[in-house]
């Protein structure tokens, strides 16, 4: 930033060709790499760095996977196959097949797979946006395992010895964008040209197989092939064209095999083949040694460490690297380290950790190129390097990226100190922001935003905005460019004591911890509250901001005029802040995505030769392909006739989101009031049939939320931290089984059953005679325990006395099988459960497994204040952890 003028350094891409005695060269500036997709003329493809989207200190915390050459088999296999994918995601949502934001997606996949399910990283090695920006994946360089495919009938595992390719989006109807084919045809061509491979060859590879845990299997075919060719009945890549890359790829691949690289126009020569590179320090000598080459490409530093001269192991950006007795720590950063030359306390105040610095060979350090050194900043100072101002704060240097914001925070330009020198050697810190509680909005944009917490918290409606008394005149106009520097955080709500009331219902709710908390009548006039303070506001507000609701259409924001001079703006509702997971096809179950996952429930088995369906609102009746048979009113019954058992299908579709679906012929009375009649459902009802079971059911699918408002394993009566710990464990319970594509398998037409073998479910009439139980699914909405990152088995029981005295039971001793391997730990029981526990069973055995929590010693916990449902979770089913997954 220069005085009062602030300008972003535009570096324009230049390509240029020299002509040398032995060949040509072609270059392209390495700081202007995201700008093009090749190097130059060469046809090369351009790589980004795993910096380019793993690029914060929290996503770098996720990987807990790093290949291990010395395990048996090696994590580093040479490659004998290239594998292609698409993320296959829901390609009704209009951002699946035009992403605009691919790092963010490519962001949200990585937390996907190396948390929720407990790879430790990325699965695939590269991936390919539609724009055909092509991004390295999981961490390792060339030949390092990853996770993309896993043939589960077979147990096959597909990692070892390939490269996994995944394109964004779902190609099972369209095809890929032509930039995309041009971006993988070079990939795979080049990927294959560095392997020594035939891109349109065949080979027999020996695959590791889980079970023999031995390369026991073999797999005969081409080299270059979709996930579907290895695992059959997988569909991905869609009608993605294998044959086409595989022919396009073998004019590029010979291009390919001549080139010898540098980096940053450096003197080294870098020759890769067969998987390894060789380093010359110059072109004399690599033509002295008896090197010929058709050209030079100069590359990135991080594209030509993807290879290296014996796979030595190579460390993430953010690793804290020390030699055995030597106490300097290095950091790396963009691939290269950096000498922290900082004291005990201003390595913690820069937020490193000393538990978190490896001590590796020297050998391993010595690999990396030494840059900058890092030094602790002068708190409180303005320095500018020529070009931008930075403020140190805590050691780091924080960018004021607009003279504005410069303005607004009271600084004088009469203060800053040029220090361009000085400044390479501060860490970067966050971009400076504007102060919490001001209000922001992009030029020429109408969302607008509340700075709280270095974060953008957004206005999904007017009428929040003016219920909360802000004020429309004090709106910050920025570029846009600025305002994308900042972070999105939660949506703006309403603070903590508020009382709201939606226009869709008669019940009041206090905010309390952020969380709406239903006040019944006795409490109302026990605290005194009065009507006149409770606000009125709108349904879809209340869902979106509440009860995890989408924002599935513009809200409307007819604003009253306002008393400013300022005009008054249209706020536009904006997507929820957290990026939608792109399921992985590596495996071969059904992948659940991090937003609310549905639910396919059996309520019951149809015997009787017809069914009688309705809803509380218009509804419509589709058939097998989709297709809407009738559309009916609310209320109006429709009757299915089965004419025979094996082709049965009918699907009732309300037509909006939040709707009922009533089986009419369908009884379920409970015997404490007989009058109540179970049978009316959220989402949508299929009657179908089951080839695997022989049978007809009566399926609901509908989100898990809405499923666990229906289920019947806990009382209305039950204290509220029982009840949120049992919610917690069934919705594990649900989550575990989507996962897996069903307990009985994924060719079963359902994922549970409604039964206490399963969990019991008694749907929307449960929901309204519990409504303590769905404050309870409120409240702990979207959390499940886990176990290595993974959800667990939740296995509960009623519990028995000699719980209290001998503990648990061990599921391996109780089921056997599966719960005998590892992974099953957290059920290995001897936890006793408390002193007085109210217990209804007197022995375990049978249904009262007494495996995982007691139900009795959940209560008397929760009776007695002693832990709280997650402590009593973390209890029960041991080292495990209590995570919020959407």
């Amino acid at each position: 930033m220069e005085r009062k003028i602030l300008t972003k350094n535009i570096i324009w891409l230049f390509v240029f060709s020299l002509v040398l005695p032995n060949g040509l060269f072609f270059a392209k500036s390495t700081n202007a790499q995201n700008e093009g997709l090749v190097y130059g003329d060469s046809d090369v493809p351009v790589i980004l760095p795993r910096a380019s989207w793993d690029n914060t200190p929290a996503l770098n915390a996720l990987m807990t996977w790093a290949p291990d050459k010395n395990a048996s088999p090696s994590d580093y296999q040479p490659v004998e196959r290239i594998i292609l994918h698409d993320t296959g995601c829901d390609a009704s949502n209009p951002t699946c097949n035009n992403n605009q934001n691919p790092v963010a997606t490519i962001q949200a996949m990585y937390r996907y797979h190396a948390v929720t399910r407990g790879w430790g990283d990325i699965g695939y090695n590269y991936i390919i946006d539609q724009q055909g920006r092509i991004y390295e994946g999981r961490y390792g360089g060339n030949g390092s395992r990853g996770a993309h495919v896993f043939v589960d009938k077979t147990k096959d595992n597909f990692n070892f010895g390939t490269i996994g390719i995944t394109v964004l989006g779902n190609y099972g109807k369209i095809q890929p964008a032509e930039a995309v084919y041009q971006s993988l045809i070079r990939l795979v061509a080049w990927l294959a040209a560095t392997n020594n491979l035939d891109p349109q060859g065949t080979r027999s590879s020996s695959i590791w197989n889980f079970t023999t845990s031995e390369f026991s299997s073999l797999y005969n075919g081409p080299i270059v092939v979709g996930h579907k060719d290895v695992e059959k009945g997988n569909p991905d890549p869609g009608l993605l064209d294998v044959a086409k890359v595989r022919r396009a790829t073998a004019d590029f691949a010979a291009k390919y095999r001549n080139y010898i690289y540098q980096v940053d126009s450096l003197p080294k020569i870098y020759k890769i083949g067969s998987g390894t590179r060789q380093i010359y320090n110059d072109l004399p000598t690599y033509v002295s040694m008896g090197g010929v080459y058709r050209g030079s490409v100069i590359i990135s530093q991080t594209q030509a460490d993807l290879f290296s001269e014996s796979r030595f192991l190579k460390y993430p950006d953010g690793s804290l690297l020390r030699i055995k007795d030597n106490f300097s720590v290095y950091l790396i950063q963009d691939g290269q380290k950096r000498n922290l030359n900082v004291s005990v306390k201003q390595f913690m105040v820069l937020g490193f950790d000393f538990d978190r610095v490896r001590v590796v060979e020297e050998t391993d350090l010595a690999g990396y190129l030494e840059t900058d050194m890092v030094k602790y900043g002068p708190d409180k100072q303005l320095l500018s390097d020529g070009q931008r101002v930075y403020l140190i704060q805590a050691g780091q240097k924080r960018w004021i990226p607009s003279d504005a914001l410069f303005a607004t925070l009271g600084y004088s330009w009469s203060k800053i100190k040029s220090a361009p020198t000085d400044l390479k050697n501060y860490l970067d810190g966050a971009v400076l922001s504007y102060p919490d509680g001001t209000l922001l909005q992009a030029a020429g944009q109408e969302a607008v935003y509340l700075v709280s917490g270095g974060q953008l918290s957004r206005f999904i409606s007017a009428e929040i905005f003016l219920n909360l008394k802000y004020n429309w005149s004090k709106i910050k106009k920025i570029p846009a460019e600025e305002l994308a520097y900042y972070p999105i955080g939660d949506f703006v709500k309403y603070k903590d004591g508020a009382l709201l009331r939606p226009n869709d219902e008669n019940n009041v709710y206090l905010i309390s911890g952020g969380k709406p908390q239903l006040v019944d009548g006795a409490t109302f006039k026990k605290k005194k509250y009065k009507w006149v303070n409770v606000l009125v506001i709108s349904a879809q507000d209340f869902h979106i901001l509440y009860r995890g609701a989408a924002i599935e259409q513009p809200i409307s924001t007819q604003l009253s005029p306002s008393p400013s001079a300022t005009p008054t703006p249209s706020l536009t509702p904006v997507p929820s802040p957290t990026p939608t997971i792109i399921p992985t096809p590596a495996s071969s179950s059904s992948p659940i995505s991090s937003s609310e996952p549905k639910m396919r429930v059996a309520v019951y088995e149809v015997t009787a030769p017809s069914v009688t369906l309705t809803a509380n609102m218009p509804f419509n009746i589709l058939d097998k392909t989709g297709q809407i048979v009738v559309g009916k009113a609310a209320n109006e019954n429709y009757v299915y006739n089965i004419s025979a058992s094996s082709t049965a299908f009918v699907r009732i579709v309300p037509q909006s989101t939040d709707g009922i679906v009533q089986i009419v012929s369908y009884e379920d009375h409970p015997a404490w009031k007989p009058s109540l009649n179970y049978n009316q459902f959220h989402g949508t009802m299929e009657i179908v049939y089951s080839a695997k079971s022989n049978k007809i059911w009566a399926v609901n699918e509908l989100r898990l939320e809405d499923y666990l408002k229906g289920i019947a394993e806990i009382n209305q009566t039950d204290s509220a931290e029982h009840q949120k710990t049992m919610i917690v464990a069934s919705r594990t319970y649900a989550y575990y089984y989507i996962l897996k594509g069903g307990k009985r398998g994924a060719d079963e037409v359902y994922i549970l059953n409604n039964t206490s073998a399963d969990q019991l479910y008694k749907g929307y009439t449960r929901e309204l005679s519990a409504p303590a139980v769905v404050d309870a699914v409120n409240f702990t909405r979207g959390e499940v325990a886990v176990y290595n990152g993974a959800p667990i088995v939740t296995a509960y029981s009623s519990g028995a006395p000699e719980l209290a005295t001998s503990g648990t039971k061990n599921a391996c001793t109780v089921w056997g099988n599966q719960y005998c391997q590892a992974g099953f730990e957290y059920l290995a029981g001897e936890v006793k459960d408390p002193a007085n526990a109210p217990y209804t069973q007197s022995v375990c055995g049978g249904g009262n497994h007494c495996v995982g929590l007691s139900a009795a010693g959940s209560r008397q916990f929760s009776l007695t204040g002693a832990k709280n449902y997650q402590e009593v979770l973390k209890y029960y089913y041991s080292g495990t952890e209590i995570k919020k997954i959407y």
